[in-house]
């Protein structure tokens, strides 16, 4: 599920005209009042590159990597801020002024909604939110009480919030994660999950050769076939080498279903030439059987193009560090080099083998997705997935984007 809601940033920004030092400096202050806010947490997205605002609000990053980034300024209390940056625009120097949070979550539409308990809901946020994945056995959240939910039974939606970060522990990949939850929401209806965040992570101690080598496997498990290994293949143009086939694909609605649909009734109504409305009736003795076999076929019909053998076909600009993937419809992705797991066959309530992973991405507004060498892509929120990634690429498998396998 992909990043949805970022907050507006209030800051100075001043680029400092030297590239020996990739660094970024700066202070932070209360923006209402001008003082200095210690101990804010600063931390570039889905990284282990962190500080913490020493007691006067300065703080600095050294050996920032190559790529895009979002910097991230988290204070319980105060609005989130962030600022988007690339590595060519260091060193650099920002103030940023943070805004103390209105305690009333904000709707955009207004609608009646019920507060609800983590008794309720705790199961259904853990297995959207951490998943159902082997490892989400070993990952869990310390701070279960911070999370709030509200359900709103008009459009069956369900949306969860926390005034403090999450701070989650995987002991399946060695990691401790502080995740600034932004916005999190299930549609019961369309049956979608999408939730934002700022994920920032720190290396659990490592005591003992076994345990090292144990976490050095696991990472590596999930991240050949994630996302992330996927547009660094893309990057390079070694998806088939690294035992990705990918294809186009296309749905075509089913337009007789959707007019068996509004047609089956005891009747249906249409109108005359003269645009009098009148019941037709179903007559013919075969047409109420007809109409349930209609309703039982898919929506669609899925047509696929040819494997493509050279991803750069799909590549729309470079600018830099960065390049542009486009593409209409869908992608569907396969990953060779992996089975899918036995508990993603569970999941989705089918009794069959284990195939090669299958996964398939969209643009969800058809605007182009930038990427750099790492594997990350802006915006996030663009790109939407299904299938095997749709339930693989959960918070227990997730991996901070300067992770490198050992070799």
């Amino acid at each position: 599920m992909r990043l949805r809601l970022f907050c507006t940033v209030s800051f100075l920004f001043i680029v400092l005209f030297s590239f020996a030092q990739r660094t970024i400096k700066g202070k932070i202050v209360n923006a209402g009042t001008g003082e200095t806010l210690a101990g804010t947490s600063v931390f570039i997205n889905s990284t282990s590159i962190g500080t913490s605002a020493d007691r006067n609000g300065n703080f600095e990053l050294n050996n920032i990597p190559s790529g895009r980034y979002d910097l991230v300024f988290s204070q319980i209390g105060y609005e989130t801020q962030t600022i988007n940056f690339t590595s060519e625009q260091l060193p650099m120097t920002v103030k940023i002024e943070m805004k103390v949070k209105v305690k009333e979550l904000q709707n955009v539409t207004v609608e009646k909604f019920i507060e609800e308990s983590w008794e309720k809901w705790g199961r259904n946020f853990l297995e959207s939110f951490i998943g159902t994945v082997p490892n989400s056995n070993d990952c869990k959240i310390r701070n279960t009480k911070s999370i709030k939910f509200r359900f709103f039974p008009n459009s069956n939606r369900l949306i969860a919030f926390s005034d403090e970060p999450l701070m989650i522990e995987n002991k399946a990949l060695g990691y401790t994660i502080k995740y600034q939850l932004e916005d999190f929401e299930i549609n019961f209806k369309e049956k979608t999950v999408q939730y934002a965040g700022y994920p920032f992570f720190e290396e659990i101690e490592k005591n003992g050769k076994a345990r090292q080598r144990r976490w050095a496997a696991a990472r590596e498990k999930a991240f050949n076939g994630s996302i992330m290994h996927f547009f660094q293949c893309v990057y390079t143009n070694s998806t088939e080498a690294n035992g990705y086939e990918i294809r186009t694909m296309r749905r075509i609605p089913n337009v007789e279903k959707e007019r068996v649909k509004i047609a089956y009734r005891a009747g249906m109504i249409t109108k005359d030439s003269a645009g009098k409305k009148y019941l037709v009736t179903v007559s013919h003795p075969d047409s109420s059987a007809y109409y349930q076999r209609i309703l039982r076929q898919n929506d669609y019909t899925e047509v696929y193009g040819p494997i493509l053998k050279n991803i750069d076909s799909l590549i729309i600009a470079k600018e830099g560090e960065f390049k542009s993937l486009y593409f209409e419809d869908f992608l569907y992705i396969t990953y060779k080099n992996e089975l899918e797991d036995q508990a993603y066959i569970t999941f989705s309530n089918e009794n069959r083998k284990p195939v090669y992973q299958r996964s398939y991405i969209w643009l969800l507004t058809g605007t182009p997705v930038s990427f750099s060498a790492n594997g990350s892509y802006f915006p996030p929120q663009e790109l939407f997935t299904m299938s095997y990634w749709g339930w693989n690429e959960k918070i227990a498998n997730l991996l901070p984007v300067d992770y490198k396998p050992e070799k």
